[in-house]
């Protein structure tokens, strides 16, 4: 087949494929109930421009006041076409589809010229689509290539022209194409790439903005200046082509020297506190979910919509923390620089978050990275034993608070749990284990209740979704060496449930949203279940409240009109360090490291609890909290029996039935399985002694080993009843 029948062979084929497409177009205008060509779009929430606001109690009147606006984060900031330059929009129209302002939505001369392109160069580069075209492909998502989405496409941008006018469009198209480095919009950008609004961009920025989008990595300036500067000059000739500047502005635009800043917006959008910063996280996320908004509709809605959004901030806790977090003096800096640092603090009672800062020093960004969060995973080391170990054997009655484990060394496979301190410590009980962050009696303990209880108490009951798998090991359930970690939002909103005689709530950091004629969107409430039994709650309230009376936590106490509770962290290596505590009123925690996984071992305490400290005490001040108490079981200190003799496991004593000693004469042992007597024979043995071991120190580190194991057994001894009727009001 020679050249020439092969062009007319292409050329025939190119004009049926464009008829085709037409053809397509035209029936689905006849017959556009066929595909569903609204999907998506979603236009009347575009068409807003109002100021969305926070809202909070004001402690004093008890009613709503605006807490913040809302300020856009640096990468997608809405801008009206009345702040965009006509030079930057006319850039946008001269490069991306000329014919803009002439067309119905689909340029059949544009989509033809493509089809030849793609059959004689077999180029797929973008050159068919319209602008309306590309706002509804950014409007709906879709990016699937195929015949019936590109006909689909073409059918919503002609019912697009039919709703929204060209500068509406224009708008629309302007603030949600993507310039590269996370900027959605030309306003963004213009603060990227520039530091400058986007009204001062010179012809010269706007048109090497412009050109980013067909390819934005390819034409990003940062990383290939010497591509975009030959694509801002061919938007620039295109621009002087279709006689939107003239010669010289075109010489002088070519000439221009560009200076990129290549940073995030520092402006007003820095105002902006943590708090607000996840509350924009969340609302977008149900705005998509709960509603099926687009991500482009929902933050279009959110910072133009008028939107009303009732938060859950104390306005007067959250100022508290703010001021601890960004003072200097209150955390030491290390070889490596100042440490980072997070806290939040909930209601217990109904899981509202109170307060959270997700950085320590002064917050110079928006949306930045909040270390409180979900976002942020860290490993608990053992402030994890409540809620993975302790607490589900107290509720499941592996364990009761005064069972006796032994301190000693372990080896399963080829690891063996470490404690903080040197050698073992022998006999204990699990309260002084509590106390003191003792790790080889909760491993022990881990082994009888076993993981997948473990894992099921904290994932199904306690609302800890982090948890992999993987997690399902001694080493990651028992001293918090997990795969991915935990948020500080997690464990606070899961120590809750102690306080909170067993209810779990899931927190929240907003209640409702309205629309700007007040109409509610959404209406979050906490969901609630009985996480534990109110007796284990109580139980652990005890435990966890002499960690603070007497064991690693005693730095925290604070006044004496409260009971306090709580338990510290330290992971292998010292690269986390955690405090999670709570009284009557408020849990909150308190996490300290590195970003990168550096160890802080400079630290010759906890310094988790002074924050914790100075924020919890300056808060119950403040709102002049009356003297109160939560519920607890006093657990009493155990004496640990210590023997002049020996007892036999394989020796039973014929005059009581039970265990024989050394005490028993031989007349009247057998050799037999004793292992299943819980007693030995009191006939023949002397008195017991005193415990010489409940002596206890205030040591407050705490340090975890974190590699996989298997089970093994513990050696306990039977448990000493209590009395369990002691649900103290006073903690007294």
């Amino acid at each position: 087949m020679n050249r020439s029948v092969k062009v007319f062979l292409k050329v025939f084929l190119s004009v049926i494929l464009v008829g085709i497409i037409v053809a397509g177009v035209a029936f689905l205008a006849v017959f556009s109930g066929i595909i569903d060509t609204t999907s998506g779009l979603n236009l009347d929430e575009y068409d807003m421009d109002l100021s969305s606001y926070v809202y909070c109690i004001d402690p004093e009147t008890g009613e709503y006041t605006e807490y913040e606006r809302l300020y856009a984060e640096e990468n997608r900031i809405w801008a009206d076409l009345e702040e965009i330059p006509k030079h930057v929009q006319h850039a946008a129209v001269a490069i991306e589809d000329e014919r803009f302002y002439s067309h119905s939505g689909v340029d059949f001369r544009s989509t033809a010229k493509a089809t030849f392109k793609y059959l004689f160069k077999n180029s797929t580069a973008r050159g068919g689509s319209t602008i309306t075209q590309q706002l509804v492909k950014n409007l709906t998502g879709e990016r699937a290539k195929s015949p019936l989405r590109k006909v689909t496409e073409m059918m919503r941008a002609i019912q697009l022209e039919k709703k929204l006018s060209k500068d509406e469009i224009l708008e629309l198209y302007l603030n949600s194409f993507y310039l590269g480095e996370g900027c959605n919009g030309i306003k963004s950008a213009a603060l990227f790439y520039f530091d400058k609004d986007v009204s001062e961009l010179t012809v010269a920025e706007g048109a090497c903005l412009v050109g980013i989008t067909q390819y934005p990595t390819l034409y990003d300036p940062l990383i290939n200046p010497d591509q975009n500067k030959t694509k801002q000059e061919l938007v620039l000739s295109k621009m002087y082509e279709l006689k939107y500047i003239d010669k010289e502005t075109y010489e002088e635009a070519v000439d221009e020297e560009l200076v990129f800043v290549g940073k995030a917006n520092s402006g007003s959008a820095s105002r902006q506190s943590y708090f607000v910063d996840e509350i924009i996280r969340d609302v977008l996320v149900d705005l998509q979910d709960e509603l099926g908004y687009t991500e482009s509709v929902a933050v279009k809605m959110l910072y133009s919509g008028g939107l009303k959004i009732y938060s859950t901030v104390d306005p007067e806790i959250q100022e508290i923390v703010d001021d601890v977090f960004s003072n200097p003096d209150n955390l030491a800096s290390g070889p490596l620089g100042k440490p980072q640092a997070s806290m939040t603090v909930i209601d217990p009672y109904t899981g509202e978050v109170k307060a959270l800062v997700g950085g320590f020093g002064e917050k110079t960004g928006t949306l930045t990275l909040n270390r409180a969060t979900q976002a942020f995973l860290r490993q608990p080391g053992s402030s994890i034993k409540p809620i993975a170990v302790y607490g589900p054997a107290i509720e499941y009655g592996t364990i009761t608070p005064t069972d006796i484990y032994e301190d000693k060394q372990i080896t399963i496979g080829t690891w063996s749990p470490k404690n903080y301190y040197s050698g073992f410590k022998g006999k204990v009980g699990v309260k002084y284990a509590v106390q003191q962050s003792i790790n080889t009696v909760p491993v022990q303990i881990l082994q009888e209740l076993g993981v997948n209880k473990s894992y099921d108490f904290m994932t199904k009951k306690l609302g800890v979704t982090s948890l992999v798998d993987s997690d399902r090991n001694l080493a990651a359930l028992a001293l918090g060496g997990l795969t991915k970690g935990i948020s500080n939002l997690q464990i606070t909103a899961a120590y809750c449930a102690f306080v909170n005689d067993g209810v779990y709530n899931t927190p929240l950091t907003y209640t409702k949203v309205e629309d700007a004629e007040g109409n509610i969107l959404i209406e979050k409430k906490s969901k609630s279940n009985v996480a534990m039994k109110s007796a284990t709650a109580r139980t652990m309230n005890g435990l966890l409240k002499s960690v603070c009376d007497s064991g690693t936590g005693t730095p925290a106490r604070f006044s004496g009109k409260y009971t306090i509770a709580g338990k510290t962290g330290t992971t292998d290596d010292d690269k986390d360090r955690w405090f999670v505590g709570y009284t009557p009123y408020y849990c909150a925690a308190v996490w300290v490291g590195y970003d990168k996984n550096q160890t802080v071992s400079y630290f010759t305490s906890n310094p988790t609890i002074p924050l914790w400290r100075k924020v919890m005490e300056q808060v119950h001040n403040k709102k002049k909290l009356p003297s109160k108490s939560f519920n607890y079981i006093e657990i009493p200190d155990v004496v640990i029996e210590e023997y002049d003799f020996e007892i036999f496991e394989d020796k039973i004593c014929v005059d009581s039935g039970l265990k024989a000693t050394s005490k028993c004469p031989e007349s009247s042992v057998i050799t037999e399985d004793a292992s299943a007597l819980e007693d030995f024979c009191p006939i023949h043995t002397a008195e017991e002694v005193e415990d010489n071991t409940t002596t206890e120190n205030n040591n407050s580190s705490d340090v975890n080993n974190t590699p996989s194991t298997d089970n093994n057994n513990s050696t306990s001894k039977p448990p000493i009843n209590i009395d369990d009727s002691n649900l103290s009001d006073t903690g007294l």
